[in-house]
């Protein structure tokens, strides 16, 4: 589907204890342990501070360090760290590409140790944890949690809860995938969903470029934006609504000619030019096109 996960950073500054501090150090009475509730956050704060910044370009908790990315006054990237007791600025690899800065109280990670053994539950590892926020893809500000060596990344809204693991052959992850791949767009060239892949909405970024939205099961939505012209007409994302497709998936599957488990996809565009996009079905071996009530269209 071309959707390729891309990080907004072209590097994380590394807690390496071999490298010299390019600040003096202070030394901090926080306690190392960042897992136990309030002390990540605690620190974040600390390290804020001695930028006298409120946002952030990236954070980095580990069990015993945490590490702030935030702009200087000069818009370039500047690292704060607590490591081995102190406090100090350190060297970072961090390029500033225009990603997202956040602030920081958006987001839930006053108990670190919550969110590292909900992460070792998804993704069967807690070796070496990292909880990272940082401007994952297109402007959209993300909260994970990696291992080293890496196993499955587990992501995490805002609050702290789990980002929801979709099923695209249910109507609810049909609508969900919909809506945040949707996000805060208003109209949209093409909404696509496959009940194997994920769902994606592509409209023109401007003249000559497309962007493509997606969403898929276990990973948040990404953004790519492709050298190719937008030819569809616009139409309101608002009007397609995700129970009439499964109603047309429903009905087809399970029929002499479409096995009940057959996969699926539905491309909604008005490639036609008659004025309202159609919903135009793969089910199976079976093609129908439909309006957007799942009525008939032909096929």
């Amino acid at each position: 589907m071309g959707a390729v996960v891309a990080l907004a950073f072209t590097g994380c500054a590394q807690l390496d204890p071999t490298t010299s501090p390019t600040a003096s150090a202070s030394v901090s009475p926080t306690a190392t342990d960042f897992t136990m509730p309030g002390k990540a956050t605690a620190m974040v704060d600390e390290l804020l501070a001695k930028n006298g910044s409120k946002t952030a370009l990236m954070v980095e908790v580990t069990e015993s360090t945490v590490q702030v990315s935030m702009l200087d006054a000069s818009s370039k990237p500047s690292t704060w760290a607590y490591r081995n007791g102190e406090i100090a600025q350190v060297p970072s690899d961090l390029a500033y590409v225009d990603q997202a800065t956040f602030e920081v109280s958006r987001f839930n990670f006053s108990d670190v140790g919550a969110l590292f053994r909900a992460a070792a539950g998804m993704s069967g590892s807690e070796q070496d944890q990292s909880l990272t926020i940082v401007d994952y893809s297109g402007g959209e500000v993300v909260m994970s949690v990696s291992t080293v060596p890496e196993s499955r990344t587990v992501f995490f809204n805002a609050d702290g809860s789990l980002l929801p693991v979709l099923d695209f052959d249910t109507p609810g992850g049909i609508a969900r995938g919909i809506e945040e791949a949707v996000g805060t767009r208003a109209t949209v060239a093409s909404i696509t969903v496959e009940s194997e892949q994920g769902a994606w909405v592509d409209y023109p970024a401007d003249t000559e470029t497309t962007v493509r939205r997606t969403r898929t099961a276990k990973v948040p939505v990404t953004t790519n934006v492709r050298a190719e012209k937008v030819e569809l007409p616009m139409f309101n994302a608002a009007r397609v609504d995700p129970a009439s497709i499964w109603k047309v998936v429903d009905g087809i599957r399970g029929t002499q000619e479409v096995p009940e488990q057959s996969g699926w996809s539905v491309v909604i565009d008005d490639r036609d030019a008659v004025g309202a996009p159609r919903m135009h079905f793969t089910i199976g071996s079976k093609v129908v096109v439909t309006d957007l009530a799942g009525n008939l269209v032909s096929g």
